[in-house]
């Protein structure tokens, strides 16, 4: 972790339940948790390989990291009212109501509620990035290589396929995965390849990948190395090239593409908040021996975690590097005005006690 010589704290991380064998452990710079109290944000992550979603919270200029148990989470949409999270088979929404915090944890530190409002079964269509647009949900459809929308009538509703592929089949043909909005609806897209064949991105991943431009269906960049995350932001098309840990800014008037950074670890998952990158993590998997990315010949050791970047400079500003079980980050998220929420699961008895209806504004504990 050359890129920042500040000092590292170590945190032992929390557990939503006792999880015997789990290492919840992790390290940050100092000046992370200075940072999210002063922006007054915390971070939400997802990962699906842990089967957690983490939040990243600071208080009195500490880090607490706490580990929701959750099936294969993955693309993850954020803001100030609302949660919304793809997991294994199914869509999550979370509703933000802080006028439950004191009654949710009594010792004041939770600032931000989110409380698991409605489900929708999607069946296992491997979700990848997801956004919220004018015409609802999106969400990228990586086992039926299309990107989609979301109705209570059916699992899906197909919106966009790459041109290439020639039918919506449950085949994962070009591990189509990230999704880059643009003025309220999807605009770009990333895929591992542009082939039209069963799961051919498992086989061959050496440099076939693609950032297109779905509103023309123009390819904008080539033969990337397992590119992910595509975002736009103040005029600039952000992407990365996991396969290299490298981060692209692209112009998307003039294609020209200049690299904005290059990390020890397998970047994926990125979210902006004014001037700054947060941008995801995850070490190179034992898994991934025979298809090994060229990351893995170029470092000796990979990181998992979140590191802060400056826009304009292109430096590191700090970091989080998870010590334990969690090797993957999928997507990253930031939670505005909250420096310490709370994310309640479906089963905690609280929400058993809290109704919102027409009329009412505010949640009521109707408990005894």
């Amino acid at each position: 972790m050359s890129e920042v010589d500040k000092d590292t704290t170590e945190n032992s991380g929390k557990e939503s339940e006792t999880d015997e064998g789990f290492d919840f452990s992790v390290s940050y710079d100092a000046a992370l948790p200075e940072l999210l109290e002063y922006l007054n944000v915390s971070l939400i992550l997802t990962s699906y390989q842990a089967d957690r979603l983490i939040t990243v919270r600071s208080q009195n200029q500490e880090l607490d990291t706490h580990f929701m148990r959750c099936p294969r989470p993955m693309g993850l949409t954020v803001d100030k009212h609302r949660l919304t999270l793809g997991i294994w088979a199914q869509i999550l929404d979370f509703r933000r109501d802080d006028s439950v915090c004191e009654k949710v944890d009594a010792s004041g530190s939770v600032d931000a509620c989110y409380l698991p409002r409605a489900s929708h079964v999607t069946g296992m269509i491997n979700i990848h990035d997801i956004a919220w647009g004018d015409e609802g949900l999106w969400a990228v459809n990586s086992t039926f290589s299309c990107l989609c929308t979301i109705d209570s009538n059916y699992s899906f509703v197909p919106r966009w396929q790459p041109a290439w592929i020639s039918e919506l089949v449950p085949e994962d043909r070009c591990h189509l995965n990230g999704m880059a909005m643009r003025d309220g609806k999807p605009r770009y897209v990333t895929t591992f390849n542009q082939e039209d064949v069963r799961s051919a991105w498992r086989k061959n991943r050496e440099g076939l990948g693609t950032l297109i431009d779905i509103d023309t269906d123009e390819i904008l960049q080539d033969g990337l190395m397992m590119p992910h995350s595509p975002r736009y932001y103040r005029g600039k098309i952000y992407v990365c090239e996991s396969g290299y840990g490298a981060i692209w800014c692209i112009d998307p008037e003039s294609r020209e593409k200049t690299l904005f950074a290059k990390l020890q670890g397998f970047t994926r998952g990125i979210s902006f908040h004014g001037s700054l990158m947060f941008v995801g993590l995850s070490r190179v998997r034992a898994s991934e021996a025979n298809l090994s990315p060229p990351l893995a010949s170029e470092f000796d050791e990979t990181f998992s975690g979140v590191w802060v970047i400056d826009i304009d400079s292109g430096e590191v500003v700090t970091y989080l590097c998870f010590e334990g079980t969690v090797g993957q980050v999928y997507d990253v998220g930031i939670v505005p005005e909250a420096r310490f929420p709370q994310v309640l699961e479906w089963q905690d008895s609280e929400i058993e006690h809290f109704f919102h209806f027409p009329g009412n504004n505010c949640l009521q504990n109707g408990g005894e």
